[in-house]
């Protein structure tokens, strides 16, 4: 490896906030969501890792399902999306994956495929009016999906639009609505409605199935405090080097469009890391980092593979100083905050021109 750039991946981490998701509601099974690549963080990789213990995995759609069963991970995985053609039934059956239903084309299309699938998740639009059935609708979808002698079993399944404003009245309609819909069907079915925020801070139906996503990866689904100051274990840093330094007088300008100008002489240090890799193009001047431990922050606009960079505090860097973009002491929140953004966009969109290492437990890999 001859750029530096490397995304160190904790495993154990992941392991560590998938039981605390569990911890926090101990009467429910619980999905490891692993869709867009494990949020950035290497789907197969994480999925090997926790296969062993996840009661099952969720993914947007097939070919990220397909991609783990290629790779030998065993556990049950849903389709979040659904299928959108009717041969993706075939492969349900073939491959065991359970899968989303929220349309009556999906539903035509599994009656039509006669296939047997083990789990079916029918998808309510409880008011974030993006996909799923309404409650009028839900009974007959909920028998016809019964009757078909094909499901083994149907769970009820929403999404909160608002479940990280705990100030927001509306999860507690989007609960309440769920809750007068599945006493509608006339006997028990059970729920999943729980994705990272609902987990750490509504009280959801007991039973049924939870769906931690970017809680699982150390980060906060709450805009106003980071992972960690919550009690989860962030699970990547993003590292590079300092690649070249040279000194500045007060007044110099730096970078694509001069925009940031030097405000005393000091040293500047470039860093191996740009957009081309991940790193947010719109982070703004002062968005924080560090240098060989010490706080360092950005100055000047971000390139495609480099950024410019000044240190807070510490020594003058020097070539070959190891820089934390995000992780540790600089939480992804922070960063993602300082590009007007959120942390899920800044691991979601990682390219594959870093170096991802794993640690697994007390071992590197």
């Amino acid at each position: 490896m001859a750029r530096p750039l490397t995304a160190t991946i904790d495993l154990e981490a992941i392991l560590y906030n998938y039981r605390y998701a569990k911890k926090l509601q101990p009467t429910c099974k619980a999905f490891a969501v692993v869709k867009s690549n494990a949020y950035g963080h290497g789907a197969i990789e994480v999925s090997r890792y926790l296969d062993d213990e996840v009661d099952a995995f969720a993914v947007a759609a097939i070919e990220e399902a397909m991609s783990l069963r290629e790779a030998g991970v065993k556990s049950p995985i849903l389709l979040l999306e659904g299928v959108f053609e009717e041969d993706e039934w075939h492969l349900c059956e073939k491959h065991g994956f359970w899968s989303a239903l929220e349309n009556a084309q999906q539903l035509e299309a599994l009656t039509h495929s006669k296939v047997s699938i083990e789990k079916v998740f029918l998808k309510l639009d409880s008011g974030m009016h993006r996909l799923g059935v309404d409650k009028d609708t839900a009974p007959p979808f909920v028998t016809a999906l019964k009757n078909s002698g094909q499901v083994g079993e149907v769970v009820l399944m929403t999404h909160f639009a608002c479940a990280d404003d705990l100030s927001d009245s509306a999860t507690l309609d989007q609960l309440a609505y769920f809750e007068r819909t599945r006493q509608s069907l006339g006997e028990p079915i059970e729920a999943s409605v729980a994705n990272s925020a609902a987990i750490m801070k509504w009280q959801v139906p007991e039973g049924g199935w939870i769906r931690p996503g970017i809680m699982l990866y150390g980060i906060s689904p709450f805009s106003e405090v980071s992972g960690r100051s919550i009690g989860l274990r962030p699970a990547m840093t993003l590292s590079s080097k300092v690649i070249s330094t040279r000194s500045l007088r007060k007044g110099d300008h730096v970078g694509y469009g001069l925009g940031y100008v030097a405000p005393e002489d000091h040293v500047l240090a470039t860093v191996a890391v740009g957009y081309g890799d991940g790193y947010p193009r719109h982070a703004e001047n002062g968005t924080p980092l560090q240098i060989k431990g010490h706080l360092a922050s950005l100055a000047g606009r971000v390139s495609m593979d480099m950024i410019t960079v000044r240190t807070e505090e510490g020594d003058v860097p020097q070539m070959g100083d190891e820089v934390v973009l995000w992780g540790g002491e600089v939480p992804v929140e922070d960063v993602a905050r300082h590009a007007g953004t959120i942390g899920y966009e800044l691991v979601t969109r990682m390219t594959a021109r870093p170096h991802y290492r794993y640690l697994f437990g007390e071992e590197n890999a």
